[in-house]
């Protein structure tokens, strides 16, 4: 799955974790790690969960995307800590297209 984003955009990406091919459940989750480029964010904190869509939502701010290369591709890689301790990470996918913004002002 790509994600198209503009440097500058400010957005919440949703993200579906499964292991196995089955869904994480909530309950057994202690940390999740999301990471793109320098963007670092983690649940709980600044990514919530939301259990009617089964998502975390990661939001990404204006200041995170500019942060972002331009025109370019961005890794996206997530890991979960589970209560007990083991942690598992996904397989790391080229999910972000970042676009070169011409102004780069927060608005």
């Amino acid at each position: 799955m790509e994600f198209k984003l503009k440097q500058g955009d400010a957005c919440v990406i949703p993200v579906k974790i499964s292991v196995n091919g089955e869904p994480v459940v909530i309950e057994d989750v202690e940390t999740v790690e999301f990471r793109t480029g320098e963007v670092r964010k983690v649940y709980p904190g600044d990514v919530t969960f939301d259990a009617e869509d089964g998502c975390f939502h990661m939001p990404l701010t204006q200041e995170d995307t500019f942060s972002l290369p331009a025109d370019d591709a961005v890794q996206f890689d997530v890991r979960v800590k589970f209560r007990g301790g083991a942690v598992i990470g996904t397989q790391k996918i080229t999910m972000f297209l970042t676009v070169d913004a011409l102004s780069e002002e927060v608005i």
